[in-house]
């Protein structure tokens, strides 16, 4: 049985970038008969706290924390329940989770600006890394769409199957199976989840939340996460250069 590597980021562009000081990959690794459940699942939450399923529908974390798109006119409390709903579906299918975070100051500085362009190839070799040799078993990634990395990202992973080749020293990925895929979140369901885990993990690593119920909640679902986290990289670089 082969398990599906599921790969969104958080951190990396957009607006507030500058405002988020880790580049984080999490992977959510679903083994093969459970992608369909799951997906069925994910309906099943959406109309429970929406009450219809929109066209072309995707879970966003920062919509539902935000009350965005979708989720606009649905209460705190439904948004959060629905929230926890999502995350719960970790131990429903014993979904599998792993992250690997770049902190960009850092690797500015280790660097002198020259690597600033590789931070996602460097996270996506360090989760990757972690992944093959701490979950068992036969494994395809798919992530979510990144136009400006694919192709590198492509060619980071075969060589890293071949010859154990990355942006910096590695290891062969015996488990890791087939070619890097990238597909659209919106028709990947298992890239949502993913999503969903990765905007609490960069809510909590920037310590944006002021509020003590939204702090409270943060931590909840952290600490969910965390049962179903398997394996990760500690921040890279991992100390402060002087």
């Amino acid at each position: 049985m082969a398990r599906m590597v599921y790969v969104d980021e958080t951190g990396s562009v957009g607006k507030g970038a500058n405002k988020q000081p880790l580049l984080t990959l999490v992977a959510a690794v679903v083994d093969e008969v459970n992608v369909q459940p799951l997906a069925a699942r994910m309906r099943q939450v959406a109309m429970t706290h929406l009450g219809w399923i929109p066209r072309g529908f995707e879970f966003h974390g920062f919509e539902i924390w935000n009350g965005r798109g979708p989720w606009a006119a649905i209460s705190i409390a439904k948004r959060v329940a629905a929230y926890e709903e999502l995350i719960g579906l970790l131990v429903e299918f014993d979904v599998q989770i792993a992250h690997a975070s770049i902190h960009k100051e850092r690797l500015r500085l280790k660097y002198e600006g020259g690597a600033d362009k590789n931070a996602y190839l460097l996270a996506m070799q360090f989760l990757l890394e972690k992944v093959d040799r701490n979950i068992p078993g036969l494994k395809i990634v798919v992530a979510d769409e990144n136009r400006e990395q694919q192709l590198k990202a492509i060619k980071l992973v075969s060589d890293l199957q071949d010859w154990g080749s990355g942006e910096v020293p590695g290891h062969q990925l015996p488990t890791i199976i087939d070619s890097l895929h990238f597909a659209s979140s919106k028709s990947n369901p298992g890239i949502q989840i993913a999503d969903a885990v990765a905007f609490i993990h960069q809510r909590r690593s920037n310590g944006w939340d002021r509020d003590p119920r939204s702090i409270a909640l943060t931590e909840s679902l952290f600490n969910l996460i965390n049962t179903q986290t398997r394996t990760w990289r500690e921040t890279w670089p991992s100390v402060p250069l002087v």
